[in-house]
């Protein structure tokens, strides 16, 4: 990001908060998996997603300052073709794992969906780290199945798929932040 619009640090923001939700929900069903929920591990969850959250809300008020370009309609349209066909992808590969009764790939099948998502939106948005993230999810996916026994599969893929998603939003808000905070004649100049 060179010149960063508000458009773009805001979409980072939100983008942001997304994978600190998805990431949490994830990580809270590894933490399911494993038997391993009590006080401590939840409220550890919590506090990480409230963190990266609040970075994400500094991050868009940080925004603010930066000028804002015309939103482009196709963007936007493409962005929810995106997103359709991943959660239409996510329920076809759902509900046919679970008739064939291979449901312990479930997990994989979700994180790989999400993860190959993510280069439509690398394209999409110009950000490359959505393909290194991206990249991450499908190895990920395909790891686990050779490495974790399949009475763990479950729980040690979203396990990674979480940490991955929550990665992924650090770096992104340190980076952004970091262009953001940046005066806008230094930029220019």
């Amino acid at each position: 990001m060179n010149t960063p619009t508000a458009n773009q640090l805001s979409g980072r923001a939100i983008g942001s908060i997304f994978f600190a939700g998805f990431g949490a929900l994830w990580l809270f069903l590894a933490l399911y998996a494993r038997q391993s929920l009590n006080v401590v591990s939840v409220s550890c969850l919590l506090f990480a997603a409230l963190a990266l959250t609040g970075a994400a809300l500094d991050l868009l008020g940080k925004a603010k300052l930066w000028p804002r370009v015309p939103d482009d309609p196709a963007m936007g349209r493409a962005f929810s073709w995106i997103n359709a066909i991943q959660w239409i992808a996510v329920c076809i590969a759902a509900f046919s794992l679970a008739k064939l009764h291979l449901s312990v790939y479930v997990m994989n099948a979700i994180t790989a969906i999400v993860g190959l998502h993510m280069f439509p939106l690398a394209r999409l948005f110009r950000y490359p780290l959505h393909y290194l993230t991206g990249t991450a999810l499908v190895a990920w996916s395909a790891a686990s199945v050779l490495v974790a026994p399949a009475d763990q599969l479950q729980s040690t893929t979203a396990l990674g798929t979480g940490i991955i998603l929550w990665l992924a939003a650090a770096v992104t808000l340190v980076l952004a932040l970091h262009t953001a905070r940046q005066p806008a004649n230094s930029l220019t100049s």
